[in-house]
């Protein structure tokens, strides 16, 4: 039996593993796509790789406003796109990294909650079920427009 078992891998679910685990608890944290959620592997962080990129590219197309003058300046899409894949790849190695380093287990699938009570769940995935004491959900949110007329 788990001390702990987390089903997101996204910065709540991996920061509380990480934490649970360094602690000296059992952890097992599943993560049906990849670790960081959202935000490391598909928003914030490559959003972010992207748009200095761009920002890099008109300071090199610009650079004559503050006295420096580049010739032929080129922006190759398939290079940022390297460079920006490589980026997330570092930092999702970083949070794999921290989960090992916390002896926390990771279950690259899908959970659900097959039932439980205070003190003892039970969780269901791919690769069989397990007993926790705690359950953390850490799937995250999205946004919905509410149906409201006008």
């Amino acid at each position: 039996m788990y001390d702990l078992a987390i089903i997101g891998g996204g910065p709540a679910g991996y920061v509380a593993a990480e934490r649970a685990g360094a602690a000296g608890l059992s952890v097992i944290l599943f993560e049906k796509n990849s670790l960081g959620g959202v935000c490391l592997n598909e928003g914030c962080i490559p959003t972010k790789t992207l748009l200095y990129s761009a920002k890099v590219y008109n300071y090199a197309l610009h650079g004559d406003r503050y006295g420096v003058s580049i010739d032929n300046a080129k922006a190759d899409f398939s290079e940022i796109m390297a460079r920006k894949n490589k980026v997330v790849k570092k930092l999702v190695t970083g949070v794999k990294s921290a989960m090992k380093s916390a002896g926390v287990e990771v279950r690259s699938e899908s959970a659900h909650i097959l039932g439980g009570s205070e003190g003892r769940f039970s969780v269901s995935s791919e690769s069989g079920d397990i007993e926790c004491r705690k359950l953390l959900i850490c799937t995250g949110s999205m946004a919905v427009v509410p149906p409201i007329p006008g």
